[in-house]
């Protein structure tokens, strides 16, 4: 444990999936994503077993981050998401975080938190609306880009509820409106209300996107207009808070931050 190579396992224990990023002197050993369910503490507990690091001190992140017993820390999610980002994208100013229960957006000043907000009481601006409009559209979010590209125009969604959105889009497919104008309408919406939320601490240029359905480019480019600026997506977005848990873990363990090979 003392030598300078050591290994650090950041795990993101979050309500859908828990995250895995194990880490050596800046090279990503393994990169791993599983689901959280049904019982968050068995899904960290399988991943640990699964990386198969037991040298490495395990730092963990996300709603369960408590729940994992063989940790060696924990760090809030919202730091851990500044750090990663930064590494990812050094000097990035604003990050979105879009996950299965909540979206995140942090204003940050060298991977450090200035002020951040968070909606965790409604799903509409988050992965689980994606995941509940994918099935009513039956069209799975991973061809989300390409029924996007099909049309330039789009169905306004009006209804803000989860609930009633999905009322409001099985009317429209009644309707025969096209499914490629209704997702259109879909993703607006929702990087409409994440902009909303956005605005609260301020958005600061340059800007950055993670969560897991930033491996849409349709989502990604939606909040971008919505934003009125561009927004990269980080790559393997789903993972960067996982990887901020693991360079927490090498900041408070005294060793320098190393410049991760994220690609």
């Amino acid at each position: 444990m003392s030598s300078d190579n050591m290994k650090f396992l950041g795990l993101d224990i979050g309500s859908s999936a828990t995250k895995g990023v194990l880490i050596e002197d800046g090279r990503i050993l393994k990169r791993i994503i599983r689901p959280s369910t049904p019982n968050m503490q068995t899904a960290a507990a399988m991943m640990a077993r699964e990386i198969d690091a037991p040298d490495a001190a395990i730092i963990t992140t996300g709603y369960g981050r408590e729940l994992f017993d063989g940790r060696t820390d924990t760090v809030s999610e919202i730091t851990a998401l500044g750090m990663g980002i930064n590494a990812v994208f050094p000097g990035v100013r604003t990050v979105i975080d879009m996950g299965g229960q909540d979206s995140k957006v942090a204003l940050l000043n060298n991977g450090k938190v200035v002020d951040f907000t968070m909606n965790d009481r409604c799903a509409a601006g988050t992965g689980r609306f994606l995941e509940v409009m994918s099935r009513v559209l039956d069209v799975p979010i991973e061809h989300f880009d390409e029924e996007a590209k099909s049309t330039t125009e789009l169905q306004p969604i009006t209804s803000t509820c989860t609930v009633f959105a999905e009322s409001e889009v099985v009317g429209l497919m009644s309707r025969n409106v096209a499914i490629p104008k209704i997702l259109r309408g879909l993703l607006a919406g929702i990087a409409q209300r994440v902009a909303a939320l956005a605005g609260q601490v301020g958005v600061v240029e340059p800007i950055a996107a993670t969560g897991g359905p930033m491996h849409s480019q349709a989502v990604v480019d939606a909040l971008s207009e919505a934003l009125g600026t561009r927004v990269r997506a980080a790559p393997h977005p789903q993972t960067v808070t996982a990887l901020g848990a693991a360079l927490v873990g090498i900041k408070r363990s005294g060793r320098a931050l190393p410049r991760v090979q994220w690609d």
